[in-house]
């Protein structure tokens, strides 16, 4: 053994820190192997040399890291564009040759309709498929091809049709996923209620309450406009019977999901691209569902937020939530805010969003808040945060729909600040990527500690919207995780060091 060689051994034994291996004991009562963790991070750190950074040992330890919950993930977008294609050839579905949309009749469209099988016996427009239906192999932007923003949302239009037909499958695909990468929570944004308002308005008046709803000059004159909407809503029992099929259909989907090494909760939304009228139904029902049911855990708002419906409403639908916060308190709130930089909108747009999204919705969970250098106020922006919310990271969607990477992410000044933050997928599926390539991300762009990557895996559970005592079993389980972990990677990293 060479004499440096040596020198790490005795580092790694203890020798130098006092002796054998100390142990103490985590909040949850778990006994914790601190040498362990001490080697563990010094193995993190000898792969982050500079200049030579170690790719393949980063993916191997943060596969295999535990890595608590991501909660900020959809659904449908987290199903790979594959198995989707699995899923159109089980329904007996075509795909239009020409648009390679999914078409669910044989009906003549105009162009050729083919059957899943014969569309990937022809590797190229199998590759151009997953391009439209996913980021895949998307090159540098050019002006034939829609631009990256686009091309992430246009997704969900070519997969949509078929994204729910087999959600049951699509959830324990998700579950195994997970387990497969140390994940042992997921809460995703699931789906919309089905409450329609041209179910119990007529055009006429949906017409009237969305004019009045936009010339609202105040909380107070907005209020009282949702009071005459949601009064109508619950005096109809058609409304009550979309909610409860809706609660018993997340009861059924979620069989078999929760064990005891694994826990899924749902998050209800709306369209923020919508009429006014359409967007507080979603979120009434969202809000009414959440607080009936133990598995709906809150109530978010998606879309593209440079969307112009969606800027022009903005303040709006953060009354909503603030009606409807004031409604059923109980009901957690995560909002898409500040996903957003400069160039994709007008300078004024970028100023408010993640503030209103905290002074008005009262958020507790920011996702994305990418916008924030650019906030009128963000020094008090980001005490406010610090103090009361946490911020959603979510790094390849930023890179992709926003451009943001780098030195260029507000991450920089989040955590300088010390402000609470997740790292989360977003929608992997569309993304291509999982959770613990979100976190070689945060380790080769940041080169955190390994004590604040710990934080943040933690943050994933303590920010949760689980209940306490579920948010403490999960803590639990984490530490025991944690520990087996640390034996693992310090054996590895005692085992390199010897050969």
């Amino acid at each position: 053994m060479t004499y440096q060689k040596m020198i790490l051994a005795l580092l790694l034994t203890g020798a130098f820190l006092g002796g054998p291996p100390v142990h103490s004991k985590a909040s949850t009562g778990v006994q914790i192997d601190t040498n362990n963790t001490q080697t563990t991070s010094r193995f993190y750190e000898s792969m982050l040399t500079p200049g030579n950074t170690n790719m393949a040992l980063l993916n191997l330890f943060f596969t295999k890291m535990p890595k608590g919950g991501d909660i900020h993930h959809h659904y449908d977008g987290s199903i790979y564009a594959e198995t989707y294609l699995e899923w159109v050839g089980k329904k007996g579905w075509y795909i239009d040759k020409c648009t390679l949309r999914i078409v669910k009749e044989a009906k003549g469209t105009g162009c050729e309709l083919l059957t899943p099988k014969q569309l990937m016996n022809d590797s190229g427009l199998y590759q151009k498929l997953l391009m439209l239906w996913s980021n895949k192999d998307y090159g540098n932007h050019y002006h034939n091809q829609p631009p990256p923003d686009s091309n992430f949302f246009n997704t969900f239009l070519y997969f949509g049709p078929i994204a729910f037909e087999y959600i049951h499958t699509g959830l324990k695909i998700l579950k195994e996923r997970a387990l497969k990468e140390n994940v042992n929570y997921i809460e995703t944004i699931l789906s919309l209620t089905g409450a329609r308002s041209s179910d119990y308005f007529e055009p006429t008046a949906i017409d009237k309450y969305n004019k009045a709803l936009r010339e609202a000059k105040s909380q107070k004159e907005t209020d009282l406009i949702l009071d005459a909407i949601a009064s109508i809503f619950l005096q109809s029992n058609k409304f009550k019977t979309t909610i409860d099929h809706y609660i018993v259909n997340v009861n059924k989907i979620h069989q078999g999901i929760d064990d005891e090494n694994f826990t899924m909760r749902y998050q209800a939304f709306t369209i923020r691209v919508l009429d006014p009228m359409q967007v507080f139904t979603d979120l009434f029902s969202g809000y009414i569902a959440a607080d009936k049911s133990p598995l709906i855990t809150g109530v978010n708002i998606v879309a593209p937020e440079n969307n112009r419906v969606a800027l022009a409403d903005y303040t709006l639908h953060m009354r909503m939530y603030n009606y409807l916060m004031r409604k059923y308190p109980k009901v957690h709130r995560a909002l898409h805010a500040g996903e957003l930089t400069l160039g994709m909108v007008r300078p004024k747009n970028l100023t408010f969003h993640i503030q209103q999204a905290r002074d008005i919705a009262d958020a507790e969970r920011i996702g994305h808040g990418v916008d924030l250098p650019y906030e009128k106020n963000p020094v008090a922006l980001l005490k406010d945060i610090k103090e009361n919310a946490v911020i959603e990271i979510n790094f390849s969607s930023n890179e992709f729909i926003l451009g943001v990477k780098g030195d260029e992410h507000p991450y920089l000044i989040y955590s300088r600040y010390d402000v609470p933050l997740v790292i989360a997928t977003d929608d992997s599926g569309v993304s291509r990527n999982n959770l613990s390539h979100e976190y070689v991300l945060l380790a080769t762009r940041y080169h955190p500690t390994y004590e604040r990557i710990k934080k943040y895996v933690y943050n994933s559970i303590t920010y949760s919207f689980l209940k306490e005592e579920e948010k403490a079993s999960l803590l639990k389980d984490l530490d025991k995780r944690f520990l087996l972990f640390e034996k693992e990677m310090a054996n590895l990293y005692r085992d390199f060091i010897d050969h």
